[in-house]
């Protein structure tokens, strides 16, 4: 018959199995793999320091195979504590608990997978163990009892889901430090009457050896202390083993952490810098709504300037119309009257000449003023008038005094050029009473306060 592909050896297997996977991915994906990864760093090192071999894994389990049963189990304790260490620094919602099944069996060996009844019988032990807690196999517990300072927990025999028959399982239990039991109420007679009997059998056969002279030339006391030594110092080398693999897990838990550490100051760095390139494009775009207001201000003081020009010119336009449609002075003057208004000096109703001058406070921006003015007499009372109609600086007064010698002046002019609307027209009104030969009239161009002072020339 052709040799099978398939190898079979017996081997101690350690399954293991992260606690809620599926359900943590669907909450937080990144985190639960940066978790899990470092998980795995430390799952795989500690097997690799008890010689073990990894054959299987997906995703969130392990499968890995070990020559010493007593080497799985420690691995298996290792694995819990120093998973344990991990999660207590880490937040409530982001902790991995994994559960380990321990089995001894035959097993198939195809490339570097394992298969047979024996993986599954370890994967079933695995499923039902508690969240960070290990259950082994009768098969495990026979071999490594009284060879670890551990305490175990029997819990009976279980159906596991397809496997044929019911295997006794024992929980693996840190605290208690006690020998199996079924649940606490029958240890120490069961494991009494276990010793009592091996201890019978042991002696019988040790004197049945004797008798047939199978043990001959050996000192008993002479093999008990070789045995005792070597005993000593397989546990020396167990403690070594134990400090190398505790100062390995601390090496790669104080990695991770520094790796944690620094794609935290990764992350606090590149928000920074989009804070400041935030802040930056904020910046640029105020400074671009600030230009367009300016722009838009500019460009309103400019309409506003183009309009206040347009509406003084359809003024003046409009006031040169009107004065084509006026008559001239000299043709409205009545016979008789004095001579044109540019005369220096008119006969006054006493015979006499008359004098005027403006004056003008301070007003605005514009300084205070003081000017003559051409002054006429004649049947229609007073007329003073200085410049040229349009022309900036235009004043013209007329009035007539009363039998009891108040004078009203009133009339228009234009506003000069150093007023804050250059050229506009204005009303004017002065009032004061004429008095031994002078005149002081007080009132206003427009808004500007001023004064008239007339005299009599002789």
């Amino acid at each position: 018959m052709p040799a099978s592909p398939l190898k079979r050896k017996l081997s101690a297997i350690l399954a293991a199995d992260a606690v809620s996977y599926s359900r943590k991915m669907s909450r937080n994906e990144e985190g639960t793999m940066r978790v899990l990864s470092a998980h795995r760093a430390v799952i795989d090192g500690i097997i690799e320091f008890h010689d073990g071999r990894i054959a299987n894994t997906a995703g969130d389990s392990v499968l890995a195979e070990f020559a010493s049963p007593v080497e799985a189990v420690r691995c298996a304790v290792e694995i819990q504590d120093a998973l344990r260490t991990r999660n207590d620094s880490l937040p409530e919602e982001q902790r991995l608990e994994f559960r380990v099944g321990v089995n001894l069996g035959d097993v198939m060996v195809k490339g570097a997978d394992l298969l047979g009844d024996g993986v599954n019988v370890a994967a079933r032990l695995e499923s039902i163990a508690e969240p960070g807690g290990i259950c082994i196999s009768s098969s495990i517990y026979d071999l490594i009892r009284g060879k670890l300072d551990l305490g175990f927990v029997d819990i009976g025999e279980q159906s596991l889901k397809n496997i044929e028959h019911p295997i006794r399982v024992y929980r693996v239990d840190r605290d208690g430090m006690r020998p199996a039991d079924s649940g606490g109420g029958r240890k120490a007679p069961r494991m009494r009457v276990v010793g009592t009997v091996a201890a019978t059998a042991a002696v019988a056969l040790l004197a049945a050896a004797w008798g047939w002279n199978l043990l001959p030339q050996m000192p008993w006391e002479a093999e008990r202390q070789r045995q005792a030594a070597a005993e000593a110092e397989r546990r020396g080398r167990i403690a070594a083993d134990l400090e190398r693999a505790r100062a390995a897990v601390e090496a790669a838990q104080s990695k991770a952490e520094a790796e944690a550490a620094a794609a935290a100051d990764a992350r606090r760095a590149l928000e920074a810098q989009r804070a400041a390139a935030s802040k930056a494009a904020a910046a640029a775009e105020l400074a671009r709504v600030r230009a367009e207001a300016e722009a838009a201000r500019h460009k309103a003081e400019a309409d506003l300037n183009a309009a206040k020009q347009a509406l003084e010119r359809a003024e003046r336009e409009r006031l040169a119309a009107a004065k084509l449609q006026q008559p001239s002075p000299a043709a409205s003057r009545v016979p008789g009257a004095p001579l044109p208004l540019a005369q220096e000096a008119t006969a006054s109703p006493d015979g006499g000449r008359w004098s005027a001058s403006l004056h003008c406070d301070p007003w605005r921006a514009v300084g205070a003023v003081n000017f003559p003015l051409r002054s006429s007499f004649g049947s229609a009372g007073f007329e003073l008038v200085r410049g040229y109609p349009e022309a900036p600086g235009y004043v013209l007064l007329r009035g007539v005094p009363t039998p009891d010698g108040r004078l009203v002046l009133t009339g228009n002019g234009r506003a000069g050029k150093q007023s804050k609307q250059p050229g506009m027209p204005y009303e004017a009104q002065f009032t004061g009473v004429l008095q031994a030969g002078t005149y002081e009239g007080r009132g206003a161009l427009g808004e500007r306060p001023c004064i008239i002072r007339m005299s009599r020339v002789q």
